[in-house]
């Protein structure tokens, strides 16, 4: 529906942004970024579209452009979160150093609806999940969360406390160490009447085991009406309550605050724990068997979303908290996690696998790395191939870097696409490429790959772009030009860039999807190209790459005539059009490449109308010509102009004879001999 409007409708900012959201919904991530596109270069856009663009980019790997986004955010903004998304983008190799430390899985994958904020619960688990039967929330559309018993496996969903939840969203718990005493997240009943989500406010209720029943109780007395108390977790002993809240004097946000217990088995005052809060929001704490607190948080460098941090705790001292990188925490939400062994294993809630909407449990176990043996000589074959079309990509730097992120490596891939490393120590790397300002997937080599004479990765470049594909050649000779300043000039976007050819003479332009270009060459020393269009408009990006277009230059030499084509008059006129200026500009930039060479400038007609009619027009033009020249600093010593008429065709058709449009056009011409040029290039022709 939004996309057949926007056909027609492309600068309804609205729609726009329903179609970006929608598209990241059903996680079609590539979908949502390209219309991102569209929506942050609207003049309605505001600092949160380029946010949620920046997150987008970031699960798909294009951390270039997320950076560059984020360099924009940071402009627009001035908030300290676009200063952690800068920090987290540049720590993202260091975030990346251990993605291969844990084997991660998805334990709920067979339940529909989310399941996520699992704790030990006698032999199994108490989780949060939504409600697959009757009931969903008002707020989110989706089912209403409750509290659920399940096993090791996650296998059947039984109610939990059922006679303590309420008719709204409940939910995630925490337990006392004898199982005795519960706290849970639930709406304030002071707020339920409110229809917005932004105004009605969660608390912690609290419940009591007594005869295999649950009892309401009043354990938690800050609960506030005004502001959100959520998500509580009780520390091993019991001794520390540490919750979420947006309460006035925090930082910002959800900030994450603490209380001990009195001597009474009351509370304290909530003190805010300053050291791991931040503007954004830090959400889901945990306590570990040592006592280390893990939480979520948005505003702390990660590598996107919600990431997973560990600060150990000291007689009520919190440390300074630490991102506990990939696969643990990944570029979508990650958030409670629980660990009994010191993170040897353990579990963390996520939507990283399927819908972002859906959120899951993951299991995670440190790997057994055994010491391989590694091969004699072992050859790293990296292939780099296009998103889109699968197509091989020639030109792409590729780096590898070792665990410490330094560089041990770099190359280009050839025009297969492929770059081969030999005698390369057996260690872990990561592998990615650059191309365009564009970065690839990361391919990651083991050390126990080594083992094998022959290691193939493969990365591919997500550039939604097509690319031109030129080459320069010599007019006389066909042979390629090195040395020329190309220019590509995207019509629609009123914008240009220039690339240099090397020695193959070959040139790469990306080229936005429909769009109209213009395309020249010049040098020093040569007539620059004729301008050549190329377009977009009409191709298709899953099937099509590369644009190919071919430019010609010419060098000149001493009695040499050239044609310039492109120079049209209207019917019976002299004046000098755009088209034909653009034309004549390269003769100006000759002329002032060689200042000695003097020229005659001829004008030519076809045979109809009289020889005498023709030769007056064709010296009208041809004084018309060089008066544009002139204009253009050239000295009148240096240029002769001539009119032919009719006198010099380049065919058979003189009066009389019937020819076609085309061979008539062939002989109304702009042409010009080089009548002395001592300092031009002696060429044999």
């Amino acid at each position: 529906m939004y996309v057949q409007y926007l056909e027609k409708s492309p600068d309804d900012y609205d729609a726009t942004k329903n179609l970006a959201l929608s598209y990241k919904l059903i996680n079609n991530i590539d979908g949502s970024i390209a219309v991102y596109r569209s929506l942050v270069a609207m003049k309605e856009s505001i600092p949160e579209d380029l946010y949620n663009f920046i997150q987008l980019l970031r699960i798909s790997g294009n951390l270039h452009e997320a950076r560059q986004n984020a360099m924009l955010y940071l402009e627009k903004s001035g908030s300290e979160n676009a200063k952690a998304i800068i920090k987290s983008l540049d720590m993202y190799d260091e975030f990346m150093s251990g993605k291969d430390m844990y084997d991660v899985i998805n334990k709920t994958v067979n339940h529909s609806k989310s399941v996520f904020s699992n704790i030990p619960y006698q032999n199994g688990m108490l989780v949060t999940a939504e409600s697959v039967g009757k009931g969903r929330s008002s707020w989110t559309g989706k089912g209403i969360t409750k509290l659920y018993s399940t096993d090791v496996h996650f296998g059947q969903l039984m109610p939990f406390a059922k006679e303590v939840m309420t008719d709204f969203n409940d939910g995630p718990a925490t337990l006392s160490g004898d199982g005795s005493i519960l706290y849970f997240t639930t709406s304030n009943k002071k707020t339920l009447q409110e229809q917005d989500v932004n105004t009605r406010k969660l608390q912690i209720s609290s419940a009591i085991l007594r005869n295999g029943k649950w009892n309401q109780a009043d354990l938690f007395q800050f609960n506030n009406y005004q502001y959100n108390l959520a998500h509580p977790a009780l520390s091993n002993d019991g001794n520390l309550l540490v919750f979420a809240s947006d309460k006035p004097g925090g930082k910002g946000g959800m900030d994450l605050y603490y209380c001990t217990k009195l001597s009474d088995n009351s509370w304290s005052e909530p003190i805010n724990i300053s050291v791991v809060n931040t503007s954004e929001n830090e959400l889901f704490p945990t306590f570990d068997n040592s006592g280390n607190l893990y939480f979520a948080s948005s505003g702390l460098p990660g590598l996107g979303g919600l990431d997973v941090y560990v600060s150990k705790i000291e007689r009520n001292n919190f440390s300074v908290p630490t991102n506990l990188k990939a696969p643990i925490n990944s570029s979508y939400d990650d958030f409670s996690l629980t660990t009994t062994d010191q993170l040897e294993t353990g579990y963390v809630s996520t939507n990283r696998f399927g819908s972002p909407e859906k959120e899951d449990i993951a299991y995670f176990s440190k790997k057994v790395i055994v010491e391989p043996k590694p091969s004699l000589n072992p050859i790293v074959k990296i292939t780099v191939v296009d998103k889109y079309t699968s197509i091989p990509l020639p030109y792409v730097s590729v780096s590898l870097k070792d665990e410490m992120s330094n560089i041990v490596y770099q190359g280009m891939t050839d025009p297969d696409g492929i770059i081969q490393v030999e005698e390369l120590a057996a260690d872990n790397y990561r592998v990615q490429g650059i191309l365009n300002d564009v970065t690839t997937t990361i391919a990651t080599i083991k050390k126990e790959d080594f083992v094998n004479p022959l290691i193939e990765r493969t990365i591919t470049h997500n550039d939604p772009r097509f690319t031109l594909s030129g080459i320069v050649t010599n007019s006389r000779n066909n042979q390629p030009v090195g040395g020329v300043t190309v220019s590509c000039e995207n019509k629609d976007m009123h914008k240009s860039s220039t690339r240099i050819t090397g020695l193959d003479g070959k040139f790469f332009f990306q080229l936005e999807q429909s769009s109209d270009f213009k395309v020249f060459g010049e040098q020093k020393g040569w007539l620059s190209s004729e301008t050549v269009d190329a377009t977009t408009k009409g191709l298709d990006r899953s099937k099509d790459l590369y644009v190919v277009l071919r430019l010609s230059m010419q060098q000149p030499s001493a009695d040499e005539v050239i044609r310039l084509d492109k120079i049209y008059y209207d019917y019976d006129k002299c004046d000098i059009k755009h088209r034909a200026a653009v034309e004549l500009n390269r003769l100006v930039k000759l002329m002032n490449d060689f200042p000695d060479m003097i020229i005659e400038l001829s004008s030519h007609t076809d045979s109809r109308g009289s020889d005498e009619y023709n030769l007056k027009l064709s010296q009208c033009r041809a004084d018309a010509a060089v008066d544009y020249i002139l204009e253009k600093g050239i000295s009148k010593t240096r240029i002769i102009p001539r009119g032919y008429g009719e006198t010099k065709l380049v065919n058979e058709c003189s009066n009389g004879v019937i020819c076609s449009e085309a061979k008539h056009q062939a002989n109304r011409r702009t042409e010009f001999t080089i009548e002395s040029c001592p300092s031009c290039p002696k060429i044999e022709k």
